[in-house]
């Protein structure tokens, strides 16, 4: 999913901080993000509060902007998994979270989530809570594509939509590594099931 942050979010999240980062930085010092990380003096302690707060107010629009975009996907029309799909993840997934996804191919909402990601051409899919937008039809028949998405359904379930907001904002790639280690291992295993002979 990789929500890479339009420019109409990028101002909020100047300066935040990454906690792994700040953990490494001197007494009397504060992690500052700018595209990079550099631990600066904060005698007074002036700054780490004040990215506390921009992190929150970017991890409240980042939410805000997936749950409208979310209403959007779903206001356009969603279908469940593909049964195919659905099968092939059944090992991987419980029944709930496959029988309550929803997804569609493309999002018509210039103001959504989901088409301003789906501009990168790096970015595959957009996962708004339970409902996957994909770039293309090819790409939401992709079983290894869909085990990505899906932990991301199962993280929102387990932390709620804000404060899988937090964790982006703060980390993404806390947020996105597991996916992509399941996307990875999902698809291992299902070209290692095809290559075996049929019985």
């Amino acid at each position: 999913m990789r929500l890479a942050l339009s420019t109409r979010c990028l101002g909020l999240l100047l300066l935040s901080a990454s906690p792994a980062f700040a953990a490494s930085c001197p007494a009397g010092q504060t992690q500052v993000c700018l595209g990079g990380c550099i631990c600066v003096p904060d005698p007074d302690g002036v700054i780490g509060p004040a990215q506390q707060r921009v992190g929150e107010v970017a991890a409240t629009s980042l939410e805000g902007w997936i749950l409208r975009s979310r209403a959007s996907a779903l206001s356009q029309g969603t279908a469940p998994i593909p049964p195919a799909i659905r099968q092939m993840l059944l090992p991987y997934y419980p029944t709930d979270v496959l029988d309550n996804v929803r997804y569609r191919v493309g999002d018509a909402d210039d103001m959504a989530a989901a088409r301003t990601m789906l501009q990168n051409p790096d970015i595959k899919a957009v996962t708004l809570v339970d409902v996957i937008v994909f770039r293309n039809e090819a790409l939401a028949q992709d079983a290894a594509l869909w085990a990505h998405e899906l932990f991301h359904v199962q993280q929102y379930r387990q932390w709620g939509s804000l404060e899988f907001a937090r964790r982006y904002t703060r980390d993404y790639d806390a947020v996105e590594s597991p996916a992509y280690r399941q996307q990875f291992d999902v698809a291992r295993e299902l070209r290692q099931q095809a290559q075996r002979p049929a019985h």
